[in-house]
């Protein structure tokens, strides 16, 4: 899967010890004791966001619940925590909330005392479950794709230390990373917020680790052709720490099977995970890594897309650098026995830091990285169940845009002087203007980029009908919710190119000749 382009991984975030304001809480009097008791739960929850954050073997932050989803831009959003309390933490401490997007934007000091003021951590008991709601104003020019949740206890200019959990190194929980409707997104971006951990996952190609279990998932890859559900889901969840990034994959599969057994073998021909990183984020060099079912490994540097090591050095071969990560890969099922039905596979993988560099040893990248900073990634999934035909499934699908203009801008260079002229270019460079411009109105990509092939060969051709028939028949599985829209297009389309140049008369017939006339002689 040469080639494709990457997206954003923020691995946690940092903010400075500031905007905790030291004052003087109010003691709760009875009636807050009696009312606060409510909100004591008698049995642990199920938060939508498990943390299990442990704070200095006092205090556990269980998780949070959010709504709405996604965060709203200029509305509330409400948070419900859950807190148990181990032991009492003691006088002076204090509960904060801090909300904010990724590299510390837009942050928002949302600290309280609990419950409505009328249980304060003072107050706590051991064995105590608590249920702490608030509601939190979210700025309606928020700019980011995600709201990040941070959590945790403060004394004067002191945080309690955090023994186990995702947190941010400056005592700082991270309880949640929630997708937002961006207010001023001029395209959508995916991002995956890596949680740091302190305890290595075990390295068995499952996912029921602890730390796989807290992990958040980047949810189900999508057909990387169209952006639609693809029939066997795949999800992917990642974590680091000091020396590895590490990634986990969980895909559904009724026939796994690989017959690839030699290391760097063309494993994105069969089955198998993907994974391509660029650590510095200069859009040109990265490393290109894969498992497939059976453990094989494929790994590879590209300095520029598309060329391989023998460009750094003519004395090596394309796939010859080796990184020195390790894979795992646990099968439900039974491999490449093709006449049963599996259930599915899950792989993780240790990548080593240093790993992310590859080749090139100019590389600004830093390592360890620091809490805030930004990687670009994609991941894939390469799935061919027996008698059907492989498909892609990818964390996103902006690799369809780039193939659909560069074949469009080929086929328009080569294919129009051939019978049929501009037909070709025209559907290519429509369905990718489609594809590009269908976030904008909401549309679905399928449906944008049969807008767009029927708008382009109704402007091209002025051939209405065809340019109905043309994108119903390519995207035939759909026809029928799309001839709708697409009639549309080629409507304002063709009302549009017969405004800006009319159709040219048909040229007069030549007279015909006159009869010489006649002389006498």
């Amino acid at each position: 899967m040469r080639g494709r382009p990457l997206r954003l991984v923020s691995l946690s975030l940092l903010i400075p010890l500031l905007g905790c304001v030291e004052q003087e809480e109010d003691k709760p009097t009875t009636a807050d004791l009696s009312a606060a008791k409510q909100n004591l739960l008698t049995a642990l929850p199920a938060p939508r966001y498990p943390v299990g954050a442990n704070l200095d073997g006092k205090v556990i932050y269980l998780g949070l619940d959010v709504d709405p989803l996604p965060v709203e831009p200029g509305k509330d959003l409400k948070l419900t925590h859950y807190w148990k309390v181990v032991t009492p933490p003691g006088e002076g401490w204090r509960t904060f909330t801090h909300v904010e997007g990724p590299g510390k934007q837009s942050y928002i000091n949302a600290d309280h005392t609990p419950v409505d003021g009328k249980y304060p951590v003072g107050s706590w008991k051991a064995g105590d479950i608590i249920r702490d709601i608030q509601t939190v104003r979210i700025p309606a020019n928020w700019s980011s794709p995600v709201v990040e949740v941070y959590v945790g206890l403060w004394r004067g200019a002191q945080r309690m230390a955090i023994n186990a959990g995702a947190h941010d190194g400056e005592g700082r929980v991270l309880a949640a990373s929630i997708p937002a409707r961006a207010a001023n997104a001029a395209e959508p971006r995916r991002r995956y917020l890596a949680r740091m951990t302190t305890k290595p996952p075990k390295l068995d190609g499952k996912l029921d680790d602890p730390a796989w279990v807290a992990a958040p998932s980047t949810g189900p890859f999508v057909n990387t052709l169209t952006g639609a559900p693809v029939g066997q889901r795949t999800e992917a969840k990642l974590l680091w720490d000091s020396k590895f990034l590490y990634v986990g994959f969980d895909n559904a599969d009724t026939d796994i099977w690989s017959d690839l057994t030699k290391r760097d073998d063309k494993l994105w021909t069969e089955e198998a995970d993907e994974i391509m990183i660029d650590a510095d984020g200069n859009g040109r060099t990265y490393i290109e890594l894969q498992v497939a079912p059976n453990g094989n490994i494929f790994d590879t540097y590209l300095p520029e897309r598309r060329r391989y090591e023998d460009t750094v050095d003519p004395k090596l071969k394309p796939f010859s650098w080796n990184s020195k990560l390790t894979a795992k890969v646990h099968v439900d099922g039974t491999l490449n026995k093709r006449d049963d039905e599996d259930k599915g596979w899950t792989a993780v993988l240790a990548i080593p830091l240093e790993d992310v560099k590859g080749m090139d040893t100019k590389s600004a990248v830093k390592l360890p990285p620091s809490p805030g900073d930004v990687w670009r990634i994609n991941m894939y999934r390469m799935d061919q169940p027996k008698g059907k035909p492989q498909q892609a499934a990818g964390w996103s699908v902006g690799a369809l845009l780039l193939l659909i203009l560069c074949k469009g801008l080929a086929y328009a260079i080569s294919l129009s002087g051939f019978r049929g002229g501009p037909i070709f270019p025209s559907m290519f460079i429509g369905a990718a203007g489609g594809i590009a411009l269908s976030h904008v109105g909401g549309l679905p990509v399928v449906a944008g980029a049969a807008m767009g092939v029927g708008a382009m060969v109704a402007g091209a051709l002025r051939m209405p009908m065809t340019a109905v028939l043309l994108p119903s028949l390519l995207f035939i599985s759909d026809a029928v919710d799309l001839i709708p829209v697409i009639i549309v297009a080629v409507v304002v389309s063709y009302v549009v190119a017969i405004w800006i140049k009319p159709s040219e008369p048909a040229a007069a017939s030549p007279a015909a000749p006159q009869p010489a006339a006649a002389t006498s002689g």
